[in-house]
């Protein structure tokens, strides 16, 4: 499927439910096993102190095991990501993969006003 072909379907046709959400003071382990519980690549990070959500990956995790964190003391807040790539669900899966292509990204967060409501 080319870019093209993605034009005229949007992201909220395609987006996954946010399922796998932590928040920034919960550990490492916490974010990893809700990963799991929720088969995602990723946990999307939530609180009412941050500007946005944030989002912790399994390449993060791998990096914060690697740098030598301890998954059950460490917090996300401390690996996690806030500049991370957003989009309306009105975005069409073209200009989503545009996005993460420009901004080297695997993941998107769908946002509706000021609420994330899922992730591609």
């Amino acid at each position: 499927m080319t870019f093209t072909a993605l034009g005229d379907k949007q992201a909220r046709e395609y987006m996954a439910p946010l399922t796998a959400v932590v928040g920034p003071m919960h550990h490492l382990a916490d974010a990893a096993r809700a990963m799991i519980e929720e088969r995602a690549g990723s946990v999307i990070v939530l609180d009412a102190s941050l500007p946005g959500p944030g989002l912790l990956s399994e390449r993060d995790l791998a990096v914060a095991i690697a740098a030598g964190a301890d998954p059950a003391t460490d917090r996300v807040e401390q690996w996690m990501r806030h500049d991370i790539a957003s989009i309306s669900p009105d975005t069409t899966l073209e200009s989503a993969a545009r996005t993460m292509l420009r901004q080297g990204v695997r993941h998107c967060v769908v946002v509706d006003g000021a609420e994330a409501v899922g992730v591609i």
